[in-house]
């Protein structure tokens, strides 16, 4: 029986090619391939790997390339944007992916330095305790440190399996966990004794059926009749679509989306949604187009969400936003009081900002600084449209789990509005509805989402597609949603649960060091 309990040996190449394959085929697992058993498969290898003797150097080169690996082979996506919409050519944008991968690979190390503090206890211990507790660290770090890239968490693989369910309870983090948990036993299930490959084998089966009896819990109920919501899906070229000559096309296209004759559901609908910036420009240099919708949303009785730039009329701020649009309120004055607007808070550094901009004010008379294109918000997240409280998100938002919760449960809905025409053609689209269809999961809320050219989807509140439509087509997505009310364990609590539990975890097999499982 193979056994590292009283190994020696260091790794050798082989282990470090195994790490990056390992790392690159766990993106496998995410959409849109969504092959599942390389969620279990790949971190299995990793932690193979780690049951090793080695020095600290070594185990922190092992997850470095392990992160490599997993971060090339699922983030790669973001070369559409530098090389195809950005400019750069073939060699910057190789160069600036590189970067990028190299750099989101050293959270990995979180891994290593934490795994290196568990090398003396059992094989157990580390495999079903320590291990997939730091795993969840590890993420949980890489979520939130320098604002974060909650990307690729091994949680959200599991937004169609049973596992899913703890979602409500734990967040993405807690299934992450249990993933990890899985991923343990399945080494466990080969390297170790029989007994080891009982309870290995015995919290396989206890996981898997608790989320089987989760999933038959309703953690929140209708707050109302259900509303007939329609989503503008325009599919504007992104090479045109900041051009100020493509301007009327663009806003045409979207408006041809609204024309009655062609798509009767939009007229009959109580929400119409246009997605992030569908109005590439400040809201006070369209009111050519506000007001007519203005007028389109009372003869409609009917709300709207329109995507555009909110400017602050004394700071001169510039905010990535959504406007409500219909009912009593007044265009202009939303205009020049921020009411009934929300505005992205969450920015994408480097590209909506510049970090510590403001404190390298020294160097103007040296060189001239870049400018943030637009401003965090510090307003409400929730607007109330259709009767009901929304909490809003923009772009990549709905990628932070414990911010979404933000506003809940006072909100009954999500609304996520969105532009994956940076990344057209690659996977990104798919990881991102996926990443969504986990924050309807979690909240218990219906989520819609809408997105300039797809994945558009109306998401229910248990993390399942209702209604959607082919990505890269202008069309119309329609279907009920209803409003929800109460609240589940994660909205409640959040990170608070499954974060404290990981430490104490981690903590134990350190405590208790070898022989508990021997």
């Amino acid at each position: 029986m193979l056994s590292f309990r009283d190994s020696s040996e260091s790794l050798s190449k082989l282990d470090y090619l195994l790490a990056l394959l390992a790392g690159a085929s766990m993106a496998l697992a995410f959409a849109p391939i969504e092959w599942l058993p390389f969620a279990w498969l790949a971190p299995a290898v990793f932690f193979w790997l780690n049951l090793k003797a080695m020095p600290l150097k070594q185990r922190l080169r092992l997850a470095w390339v392990f992160g490599i690996g997993l971060f090339a082979g699922g983030a790669h996506w973001i070369y559409v944007s530098i090389h195809f919409f950005g400019g750069a050519n073939t060699a910057i944008a190789v160069l600036m992916v590189t970067i990028f991968v190299v750099i989101m690979a050293l959270f990995l190390m979180v891994f290593g330095w934490l795994a290196s503090y568990t090398a003396s206890v059992s094989l157990a211990m580390r495999l079903l305790v320590a291990y997939p507790a730091i795993w969840v660290l590890t993420e949980w770090f890489r979520g939130w440190f320098l604002t974060g890239f909650p990307w690729l968490q091994l949680g959200t693989t599991q937004i169609d399996t049973w596992l899913a369910h703890y979602a409500p309870v734990t967040g993405v983090l807690g299934v992450s966990w249990l993933v990890a948990l899985g991923a343990g036993a399945l080494v466990l299930l080969v390297v170790g004794t029989s007994r080891e490959r009982i309870i290995a084998l015995s919290l396989t089966v206890v996981t898997v059926a608790g989320g089987f009896g989760l999933g038959q819990i309703r953690w929140t109920q209708p707050a109302g009749e259900p509303l007939y919501i329609s989503m503008l899906q325009g599919n504007v070229d992104q090479l045109t679509k900041w051009s100020p000559e493509f301007r009327t096309d663009n806003i045409q296209a979207y408006l041809d989306l609204m024309d009655g004759d062609k798509y009767p559901n939009v007229e009959s609908s109580h929400l119409v949604i246009w997605p992030e910036t569908a109005l590439s420009d400040y809201f006070p240099l369209s009111l050519d187009v506000m007001l007519p919708l203005q007028q389109w949303a009372r003869d409609a009785k009917a709300d709207l969400l329109v995507g555009g730039f909110h400017v602050n009329r004394d700071t001169e701020a510039v905010y990535n936003a959504v406007m409500a649009v219909g009912g009593d309120r007044d265009v202009e004055t939303s205009i020049n009081t921020g009411e009934n607007v929300y505005a992205k808070q969450h920015l994408v550094p480097f590209s909506e900002y510049i970090p510590f901009l403001k404190h390298l004010s020294f160097l103007e008379s040296i060189i001239k600084l870049p400018s943030d294109n637009v401003t965090p918000w510090h307003g409400t997240n929730t607007l109330n449209v259709a009767g009901q409280p929304m909490r809003i998100s923009v772009c990549y938002e709905d990628a932070y789990a414990e911010e979404m919760i933000a506003g809940l449960p006072a909100a009954t809905m999500l609304v996520n509005v969105s532009n994956d025409g940076w990344f057209t053609g690659s996977i990104e689209p798919a990881q991102h509805a996926e990443i969504a269809r986990m924050r309807a999961l979690e909240t218990g809320r219906y989520l819609l989402r809408a997105t300039n050219n797809g994945v558009s989807a109306i998401i229910d509140e248990k993390g399942k597609v209702t209604a959607t439509a082919e990505p890269q087509i202008a069309t119309v997505i329609s279907g009920y949603a209803t409003p929800m009310q109460g609240a589940t364990p994660y909205v409640r609590v959040g990170n608070w649960l499954i974060i404290p539990l990981m430490f104490i975890l981690l903590g134990l097999p350190v405590l208790l060091r070898r022989g508990q499982f021997n």
